[in-house]
């Protein structure tokens, strides 16, 4: 009778733990969606970022991108902390040289746009400040 209440209770502890990590995942569709959603009219969808920091574990998720001269771009970003607050998503050129972020004066933004002066390969970086959830999601826009 020990050993049936001890595989029990081990069963019971395997469905609680597992329930927690599920419910800890980050829906990355989920706000990809409401990124899509929210992409200005004018902009064609190019691509959607998965930003999932594993809780915190990761502290910069980083994407490279083709740009073409000429063209204005656009990101959407919307995470579990509402908005886009506790992500922040910066691009740099091939030189890491800072063209645009959503955060600024201490403020996220759930967007910015860029016109892009050289065709070449950029970095869009996503790092987190002051963020609960460390997930969300972004997508990329063009515009000729």
């Amino acid at each position: 009778m020990k050993k049936l209440a001890f595989v029990f209770s081990l069963i019971i502890c395997a469905v609680v733990l597992s329930t927690q990590s599920a419910s800890a995942q980050c829906n990355v569709e989920l706000y990809n969606n409401k990124c899509l959603k929210q992409l200005q009219q004018g902009f064609t969808f190019v691509k959607s970022y998965r930003i999932d920091g594993r809780n915190g574990v990761r502290k910069k998720i980083e994407y490279t991108c083709v740009f073409s001269k000429d063209s204005n771009y656009q990101i959407q970003i919307n995470g579990k902390d509402g908005g886009a607050h506790g992500i922040i998503a910066t691009l740099y050129d091939s030189k890491r040289n800072k063209k645009a972020s959503n955060y600024y004066d201490n403020k996220f933004f759930t967007n910015w746009s860029y016109k892009c002066r050289a065709t070449g390969i950029y970095y869009l970086s996503f790092t987190f400040k002051d963020s609960k959830s460390f997930c969300g999601a972004a997508v990329l826009g063009f515009q000729r």
